[in-house]
């Protein structure tokens, strides 16, 4: 019997070859497609975080700026207002003053624009927004409950009372002595911690460490402001005021300087006359007038974009209608809202 010799063959060199080269195309290929999903990816993360980032700062400006004005009762009518200190170092610095005289006493105006950096606050982007809003909290508490190092206010609702209110420190309890409306000396008045905010955009977020823009807050907490980073990625803030020209509550016209208002702003043709004529000298009764905020926060992301170059212009305002080209490779948003003080404009409207 004749055996056959099973003669085994494999792939010749050219063949190998072009095996070789056909995977080394569909491997460049996959690589090219892998490199594209990674850097459409990372963008889309940046521009979800620059997106997250934006609306965020709104959502805490608005908050803060619609409870501006708050004192914990409807008789705040009757009160005078007073500019604060940008870093107050006592009660008379944060703008209440309580006297016996019937209208004669004062609380803080709601919010004041800054036009100069306070010695409080550190590292401020230059020509960018610093908004002071002031309050109390919404969560009153009983005078037996007060922390020593706050300061807090106390509002009367008696008529017998010699003061409308009392600001004094946790640590001077006995001092509230303050009623409620059936004037029982068991029946004090509660209290509400005092709250003044600074906001303001700072060049860093951690300083020393990075140089990423950070919309930062300065707190008045136990007697001294301290600053907390906010919102990372927030390059700019710029503010519009409504101010009421007539007393009914509602905004007439919006100016981006209270303190003096330039004169484009409050023209017949953009602004509407009031008889007798709205008297735009009187800074302190501007501010007292505002009823509405237009804010623009023009938000960037925190991390540059290989090939994209930075040309365009944001309208950040009254204040900044054009702001850039900054020709740089990071992305950037503007965001807008607008913020009504309903504690000042809810008091002036008629049912």
């Amino acid at each position: 019997m004749v055996h056959r010799r099973r003669i085994s063959r494999g792939f010749t060199l050219v063949e190998l070859m072009v095996a070789i080269t056909l995977g080394l195309f569909l491997l460049i290929g996959l690589s090219s497609l892998l490199v594209s999903t990674v850097s459409s990816r990372s963008e889309l993360d940046k521009s979800s975080r620059q997106i997250d980032n934006g609306r965020y700062a709104l959502q805490v400006l608005s908050e803060d700026i619609q409870l501006a004005g708050f004192v914990g009762a409807s008789s705040s009518t009757a009160f005078a207002n007073m500019t604060p200190v940008a870093c107050p170092t006592g009660i008379t610095d944060l703008g209440y003053a309580a006297t016996t005289s019937p209208g004669t006493s004062s609380v803080p105006l709601p919010v004041y624009a800054l036009g100069s950096v306070p010695s409080c606050l550190d590292h401020v982007m230059p020509g960018t927004a610093m908004l002071v809003v002031t309050r109390v909290s919404t969560n009153a508490v009983n005078v037996a409950s007060v922390a020593s190092g706050e300061r807090y206010l106390q509002i009367s609702t008696c008529t017998n009372d010699s003061l409308p209110f009392v600001a004094a420190t946790g640590s001077s309890a006995a001092s509230f002595t303050l009623r409620q409306k059936d004037c029982l000396a068991a029946n004090l008045a509660p209290l509400r911690k005092i709250v003044q905010h600074v906001y303001f955009v700072s060049t860093c977020n951690a300083c020393g460490s990075d140089t990423t823009p950070t919309l930062k807050m300065a707190e008045y907490l136990n007697g001294a402001m301290t600053i907390t980073p906010l919102v990372e990625g927030i390059e700019n803030i710029q503010f519009d005021y409504g101010i009421d020209m007539d007393a009914n509550g509602s905004p007439d016209c919006y100016t981006s300087n209270p303190d003096s208002p330039p004169t484009t702003e409050v023209a017949a043709a953009v602004c509407p006359q009031t008889t007798p004529a709205y008297d735009w000298t009187a800074a302190a009764t501007n501010w007292a007038n505002v009823m509405a905020i237009r804010i623009h926060v023009l938000a960037r992301n925190t991390e540059a974009s290989s090939g994209w170059i930075d040309g365009r212009t944001y309208d950040l305002g009254l204040a900044t209608p054009t702001a850039g080209p900054f020709n740089d490779h990071v992305k950037r948003h503007v965001y807008s809202t607008v913020a009504r003080l309903y504690n000042n404009s809810g008091q002036r409207e008629v049912p």
